[in-house]
């Protein structure tokens, strides 16, 4: 079941933000305060007008002048009091997110282990939902203040002015709020879509070997620019509704100032003063109309901003608690009765996408079995390997593990279980038994040269200056980093060994031996082939083409499905 991820992220902004209430109030008092020109400035305006200047009295409109600037002052005034509590609301939010954030990481499951870019990107994201938090409060602050304010001076100026002039403003407001889903769904779209354009753009560059030796250039150019052409229609569409939320804007800005000036011969003859009208113009111009552009900007950029990011670091938050209450099921510990891995009517969809990437797929895997999957770059291989490993939840269907749901393990019963080997080789600063000994902490030195020696990674470790030297993961080839992630998933307790490509920087007779020393060590293999090679070793062969699944043999496969004899068949 799919876990509602941005619900976690909510859920601590609305905690954070019940803990400052004392400041919260604090800032509704000088929010008030620094909301008095947008009272005053019209009603002093007129009175300027009517009691000073058209009366032939100069000296007292300047005074009521003067009591414009006044208002003004102390407005300024109570907005430089708002930062400094603004700041106690935010940075706390912000420390918050981060320790929520670091919690996940540590605390949640093997995915989250970033590297320097996925750091920087969810440094990034933490910082763009304080941005987007202090617009919003900022902004929404003073609209409701400002509308407060203008609502009451406009009254009391005349009751036929706020009748003239507010209701463009309330349209405007309720066509925003109709024209916010339609928004929200079309920004989602456009990021949802850019990463597609991203995820497969990625996958064909680093499976360009792949795509070479299996003569599928022309399909993934093809499927690449499917995926763009999707993003560029999701662009247009998003640009046709801004088109319209500008309108929706313009409505309530620059109408109520039109209607004034169209209503001025009737209201100047309901007994409406000069100067009252004058001082109505002075509020549409100053204050509705600024607030009414900030409202739509806000809300419409950094409120759908906040909404996307609070969901993307809401995939960290959720895996920990408390802040990832609403995970679908508890991490258990969990004992697997041998290491078969059954598939029932598994199907998957990334989140933003329309169509599943897994649709009612079925295999089994006997204890002790070797498969290999094998399909176009961006298929969903790679998401197949995560399901398999627990480290995703499917929409509907099951994935079991020696009968039980790796998804519902907690990370130590996932460790000792099931193995899972990304193409991004994870190599950290330490020695180098230390990097073969991560996954098992009790394996003996004599334990990792074996698994060393078995995948062809002892020659590495001896120019390396043994089991006890110093490992700088720079000085590594990305080569030399997998030889050492496959000796650490030899040398682990894992029955279930999964291979996500996890040998493709190595030439074909190590990646044949790597696979081999595998195939020879008791428990399951899952090999994601990005080789002919690897499929032709395995035992069985799982062909994934995005309208079905195909499992059988080589020959079988080569007789029966299309796909299979064009990729793999001629290297038969």
């Amino acid at each position: 079941m799919r876990r509602d991820t941005r619900s976690a992220g909510l859920r601590l902004l609305g905690r954070s933000l019940r803990n400052r209430t004392r400041h919260l109030v604090l800032l509704g008092v000088w929010s008030a305060l620094e909301a008095v020109p947008a009272c005053f400035s019209g009603i002093l305006v007129a009175k300027a007008v009517d009691e000073g200047f058209l009366a032939g009295d100069f000296f007292r409109g300047t005074l009521w002048l003067a009591g414009v600037l006044a208002a003004y002052g102390m407005g300024a005034v109570a907005s430089r009091i708002t930062f400094p509590l603004m700041g106690a609301i935010i940075e706390p939010l912000r420390d918050e997110l981060l320790r929520a954030v670091v919690s996940g990481l540590v605390h949640g499951t093997e995915r989250f282990l970033p590297d320097g870019a996925a750091t920087a990107r969810i440094t990034q994201q933490v910082e763009s939902v304080r941005r987007a938090v202090t617009a919003l409060l900022n902004g929404l602050r003073r609209f409701v203040f400002t509308m407060a304010a203008a609502v009451f001076g406009l009254s009391a100026l005349a009751g036929e002015i706020a009748w003239v002039v507010l209701p463009p403003v309330v349209v405007s407001c309720v066509l925003f709020v109709l024209l916010l889903p339609s928004l929200a769904r079309r920004q989602t779209a456009v990021l949802a879509a850019g990463e597609r354009v991203s995820a497969r753009a990625g996958a064909a560059f680093a499976g360009h070997r792949d795509i070479v030796a299996f003569g599928r250039a022309e399909h993934v150019i093809a499927d690449v620019g499917a995926v763009m052409a999707d993003e560029r229609a999701a662009q247009q569409r998003l640009a046709r509704a801004l088109a319209v939320r500008s309108v929706v804007t313009a409505v309530g800005s620059h109408l109520p100032l039109l209607a004034l000036v169209f209503a001025a011969p009737w209201l100047l003859d309901r007994g409406v003063s000069i100067g009252s009208i004058i001082g109505a113009a002075t509020y549409v111009s100053m204050h509705l109309d600024p607030a009414v552009k900030t409202l739509t900007d806000l809300v419409g950029g950094s409120g759908l901003q906040l909404s996307v990011t609070l969901g993307k670091l809401g995939e960290v938050i959720s895996v920990s608690s408390p802040d990832g209450a609403d995970r679908a099921a508890p991490s258990v510990p969990a004992t697997a009765a041998g290491a078969a891995v059954t598939v029932e009517r598994l199907t998957f969809t990334h989140a933003g996408a329309s169509e599943p990437v897994l649709r009612e797929l079925s295999f089994h895997v006997p204890d002790g079995g070797h498969l290999a999957v094998i399909g176009p770059s961006g298929i969903g291989k790679s998401t197949l390997a995560t399901l398999l490993a627990g480290l995703e939840s499917p929409d509907e269907g099951t994935v079991a593990i020696g009968g039980l749901a790796p998804d519902r393990w907690d990370a130590a019963s996932r460790a000792e279980h099931v193995a899972l080997l990304p193409q991004e080789a994870y190599v950290f600063s330490g020695t180098v038994a230390d990097n073969l000994r991560y996954l098992n902490s009790a394996a003996t030195d004599a334990d990792l040269m074996e698994a060393a020696r078995a995948v062809g990674a002892d020659a590495l470790i001896a120019r390396l200056g043994g089991l006890h030297a110093p490992l700088d993961p720079a000085a590594l080839s990305l080569g030399e980093r997998q030889l050492i992630v496959l000796a650490r998933a030899y040398a682990s307790p894992a029955r279930v060994v999964i291979l996500d490509e996890a040998t493709c920087h190595l030439d074909p007779a190590a990646e044949a031996r790597a696979e081999h020393a595998f195939r020879q060590r008791p428990g399951t293999l899952i090999v994601i082939a990005h080789r002919a090679g690897s499929a032709l070793r395995a035992d069985q062969i799982l062909l994934l083409d995005g309208a079905r699944a195909w499992l059988g043999r080589h020959d079988e496969l080569v007789a029966a499905a299309p796909l299979y004899a064009e990729l793999v068949g001629r290297c038969g």
